[in-house]
């Protein structure tokens, strides 16, 4: 090869810009599926690097695992290559999934130039809305359900198109095979409950029949939002090389 064309190969892999889970993608994916439970999970179908949306509307860098029964949304320090916390959602509970644009409370004041666009998708995995002790604790984990958008480096016009096209890092193509997994697991759910002559009532989980899969816009209950506009300018929940200190 010559040195023209190596200088081409290496600036389309380099990542100018800072953030250490993109540089360190393929380890990371390779560290997050050794988590996976085969007897309970089943077969690996894909696996992403996207933004977590909390009920605050921040922002956050989460490895998501999706496999034939469940979907795993992983804290992974991209660093120190560590595993923090997993999150398993069975698609035996999934009763609603969503894909659209972000919308804001009529009443909400926060700025048109705060506000959050493009689309994303959401997975509702819990039965009534959230308490309102819920929705107004920033750090509570029982929210009933789970709000992605693509990764911010497929949503930086300034990143390179190598990146930025990575569908690895984009919303939309998980959405696409989040759809088929949940429907063919909860296909196979209800084959075998009319195998085993189990009525569907008597069940935990929610009836296959009854998986909700529309577009529509997605709703940020957030009011007045100074402290995702801060979060999110500042990029707090992703791993960064910021000049001497990596955070």
């Amino acid at each position: 090869m010559s040195g023209e064309s190596q200088a081409t190969s290496d600036a389309a892999t380099a990542v100018p810009e800072t953030y250490i889970s993109v540089q360190k993608l393929n380890q990371g994916f390779g560290d997050c599926k050794e988590r996976v439970d085969a007897a309970t999970d089943g077969d690996v179908l894909g696996i992403w690097l996207l933004t977590l949306i909390d009920h605050w509307d921040h922002d956050f860098e989460r490895v998501v695992v999706l496999t034939a029964n469940s979907l795993l949304v992983i804290k992974y320090d991209f660093l120190s290559m560590t595993i923090s916390r997993i999150t398993r959602v069975s698609f035996y509970t999934v009763f609603k999934m969503v894909t659209g644009e972000f919308s804001y409370p009529s009443k909400s004041v926060v700025p048109k130039s705060s506000r959050r666009e493009g689309n994303g998708t959401r997975i509702y995995f819990k039965k009534g809305e959230a308490s309102t002790l819920q929705r107004f604790n920033p750090w509570t984990k029982e929210m009933p359900y789970v709000t992605f958008a693509s990764h911010v480096v497929a949503r930086d016009k300034f990143a390179p198109s190598l990146r930025r096209d990575d569908p690895r890092l984009q919303v939309n193509p998980f959405y696409g095979r989040l759809v088929e997994a949940v429907r063919s697991c909860r296909s196979r759910l209800a084959t075998n409950r009319r195998m085993a002559g189990v009525d569907s009532e008597d069940s935990h989980q929610v009836p296959a029949e009854s998986l909700e899969v529309v577009e529509e816009p997605i709703m940020l209950e957030v009011y007045l939002g100074w402290s995702a506009a801060l979060h999110n300018t500042s990029h707090l929940g992703f791993l960064k090389n910021r000049g001497f200190i990596n955070f």
